[in-house]
């Protein structure tokens, strides 16, 4: 199970010594990969009120390799989470106890920060054709379901990721990430929205699983006879 995160170029306005309002899901606007959000788009608000504020999806500044351990560097204001005209918005209070958190927010004051929307790869789903089909990287269509688990933020300089590109982390990873900032992870109905054949796969890698974890079994009990 992977989370996928789609990026773009939007509004992130400082509103306060350590806020933020983010647009943080954009309606209409179209990705490299032809892929966009509107007005339909499902993002679970109810289960995903709060969703986290990380650095740059869980990759170290200069997005040369994967931090040890995602930075967490604020929190959505609960209740800030809203629908507008555009887009969904929600505030964003920096940790500013974190050096981090000091290069985000100098940023914000310059314009410079690219904001990413992160959801969860079985959950998310694709309107083609008016079929929704489980979410597909480089595949157009409009974005139907998108649980909003994580927004990320960071600065569009040093090294950084540029946005309109697509990053992943597993879904251990977004729990850890809830579990390290002291948040439950929220309690969600996995087969939400799910078509046949997305539970035909689920149901398929978890076969190969375990008839490769009895494999290996079978292996090691024949090493020791």
């Amino acid at each position: 199970m992977t989370d996928f995160s789609k990026d773009f170029f939007i509004a992130v306005k400082a509103v306060g010594d350590w806020t933020l309002e983010v647009l943080a899901v954009p309606f209409g606007s179209r990705d490299s990969d032809g892929q966009w959000f509107d007005d339909r788009t499902e993002i679970w608000e109810k289960a995903f009120s709060t969703p986290l504020a990380v650095y740059q999806h869980g990759i170290k500044q200069g997005a040369k390799q994967l931090d040890e351990k995602p930075q967490v560097i604020g929190s959505s204001r609960p209740g800030s989470l809203h629908k507008e005209v555009d887009g969904w918005h929600l505030l964003i209070d920096l940790d500013s106890s974190k050096e981090i958190s000091k290069t985000v927010m100098d940023a914000a004051w310059k314009g410079n920060l690219a904001v990413s929307s992160g959801s969860i790869l079985h959950l998310s789903r694709l309107d083609i054709g008016g079929k929704l089909i489980q979410y597909e990287k480089n595949r157009p269509g409009r974005i139907a379901v998108w649980p909003l688990g994580e927004v990320s933020i960071w600065e569009k300089s040093n090294g950084n990721m540029q946005p309109a590109n697509q990053y992943a982390m597993a879904l251990p990873a977004m729990k850890a990430i809830y579990r390290a900032a002291g948040v439950r992870f929220p309690d969600i109905d996995d087969t939400h929205g799910a078509t046949p054949e997305a539970n035909e796969l689920v149901e398929k890698r978890a076969r190969i699983a375990k008839a490769k974890e009895q494999s290996k079994k079978f292996i090691k009990n024949g090493e020791k006879s």
